[in-house]
């Protein structure tokens, strides 16, 4: 292959390159986009859960195997894990999970490539990890969910507990008034535990617990001394509304801080090699051809 089909040949890998980065980038979007969306009311949340039942059922087939090997991993973190994610995976269902993605791996690395052991190794790595990849997204989706709302809630308990009702029963009340997210679903687990018998504090602290996110765990801890210490709940929990909506800002400065090195990789992986084709690669062709006089 003489210098002009390699150039041409490079310029066609670029584009295509580019191409299916800018395809992916986009599915990748709309499917975030889906994901962040909250549910328009409860039977619909009700039936998005049904199905995910239905799809789990296959993972509840290979669960007494993922029990087997619940020795080998981090229980508590795993199921902290998946409870902050709010999934519906259970901990020997999740290692399930990986065994059947690291199978699909090894299968897909075999069909691609069965006298490469390094690409039947790459794909089976990659399945084995997609599954924590899988929950740490649902984690950060669901973290950014529950940070947006809230203040919210803090403002609406803060109005409850000033009109004179008791905490709980202003929980009970943002419950039914709010809007479906999970913060509220949350906050019906922390008015289950209540009504079976946990007291207020165990209940606060298994939302923390569950939750794992630090304006959360701020927001229990401030309750939990403002009650040990009987102080006013309404001046404690607008000071709460108002520090959280700070660190909601300042963490939405980071993320925009963090957006120019993030581009980073693209840029240099798939847009600036296009750049330099279109710009060097008609140049270099015609110096080729001798039109380019030295």
């Amino acid at each position: 292959m003489n210098m002009q089909n390699m150039i041409l040949y490079y310029m066609f890998l670029t584009l295509v390159f580019g191409s299916v980065f800018l395809v992916i980038n986009q599915i990748v979007s709309q499917k975030q986009e889906l994901f962040l969306r909250l549910p328009l009311d409860e039977v619909a949340q009700r039936k998005k859960k049904d199905k995910q039942r239905e799809a789990a059922k296959i993972l509840k087939v290979l669960s007494p195997l993922g029990k087997k090997l619940l020795p080998y991993i981090k229980q508590k973190k795993t199921e902290r894990a998946l409870k902050s994610g709010g999934s519906w995976l259970t901990v020997p269902e999740f290692v399930a999970f990986k065994i059947l993605t690291t199978f699909f791996g090894f299968v897909c690395g075999a069909i691609i490539s069965s006298r490469e052991p390094m690409y039947i190794t790459f794909f089976v790595f990659c399945g084995f990890m997609y599954p924590d990849f899988w929950l740490k997204q649902k984690i950060s989706a669901r973290h950014s969910l529950i940070r947006q709302d809230l203040p919210n809630v803090i403002d609406l308990l803060n109005l409850c507990v000033n009109a004179g009702v008791d905490f709980m029963l202003a929980v009970h009340k943002v419950i039914k008034e709010f809007k479906p997210c999970p913060l509220r679903d949350e906050l019906s687990e922390v008015w289950r535990e209540s009504q079976i018998g946990r007291s207020r504090r165990e209940a606060l602290r298994g939302l923390a617990w569950r939750v794992n996110l630090a304006e959360v765990t701020s927001f229990v801890r401030t309750l939990i001394q403002t009650d040990k210490m009987g102080a006013p709940m309404g001046e404690a929990l607008r000071i709460q509304a108002e520090e959280i909506r700070v660190r909601r800002f300042q963490h939405g400065e980071a993320q925009a801080a963090k957006a120019p090195i993030k581009l980073l990789i693209p840029l240099m992986l798939f847009i600036m090699p296009v750049v330099l084709v279109i710009i060097a690669g008609p140049i270099m062709l015609q110096f080729m051809r001798g039109g380019i006089s030295i």
